[in-house]
């Protein structure tokens, strides 16, 4: 009995010799050609294959995950390039804006029409002093602002599932069929001028993983806009 239980220890141990053996001397079937040929190896199918046939298919395979992680990268380069270069379009249409109302609006457009946002909602955390009219402001001491304090706390905008409060008051009507959703703060907590909201009607569009980069930069660029139109805001 005891020798039956010490021998798969024994076998394991040699196993192990074995293994450390033809990892520390990679050219021992260099010189031990014929082995290559002779060990026949079990296959997923029930056949079995040489050692060389299996080690050309681990090759291929590892060859195409290799090229699938580089087409993947090639994407994602190209898309970044696009989202860049589109990033650049939005600021220089941005800056033609002649006033705040206008650059509200075609802001709201752009994300619409050239970054496919199902919906977009802005709200200003200032009592304006000059009159925008059709601007809407929500002032410094109305709840709505306080629920957003966690927006500027955040290292990262805010994205998927809003409470169903909040989707009502950003996207009002449409606040139903909205599935995910970004919140971007402009400016900071020293002095947050407000908050831009995205809206999907793809649960997936803003994820928790989705474009951190992306509308962090869309958040500075509008903002450093807003000042632009709000003098009395500016640093």
């Amino acid at each position: 009995m005891k020798g039956e239980l010490e021998k798969p220890r024994a076998d394991e141990l040699d196993e192990k010799m074995v293994a450390d053996y033809l990892r520390h001397h990679a050219d021992f079937f260099e010189r031990h050609q014929g082995l290559l040929v002779e060990l026949r190896l079990p296959h997923e199918a029930g056949a079995a294959v040489s050692l060389i046939e299996r080690q050309v298919k681990l090759l291929r395979e590892q060859r195409q995950q290799l090229k699938n992680k580089l087409g993947t990268l090639i994407r994602n380069a190209q898309y970044n390039e696009e989202l860049s270069q589109r990033l650049h379009e939005l600021t220089l249409v941005l800056l033609k804006a002649g006033d705040l109302k206008q650059l509200l609006e075609v802001l709201k457009a752009q994300m619409l029409d050239r970054f496919n946002a199902d919906a977009v909602a802005i709200r200003l955390f200032r009592t304006p002093q000059n009159d925008y009219s059709g601007v809407e402001f929500v002032g410094q001491d109305e709840l709505p602002v306080r629920r957003f304090e966690r927006v500027f706390a955040a290292e990262e905008p805010l994205r998927g599932r809003l409470s169903p409060d909040l989707l009502e008051e950003l996207f009002e009507t449409a606040a139903a069929d909205i599935a995910s959703a970004a919140l971007i703060p402009l400016g900071d907590n020293d002095k947050p001028l407000g908050v831009l909201s995205l809206g999907s009607y793809d649960p997936e569009r803003f994820h928790q993983q989705a474009g951190a980069m992306f509308l962090r930069s869309l958040g500075e660029i509008f903002a450093g806009v807003i000042k632009l139109h709000l003098p009395h805001e500016a640093d």
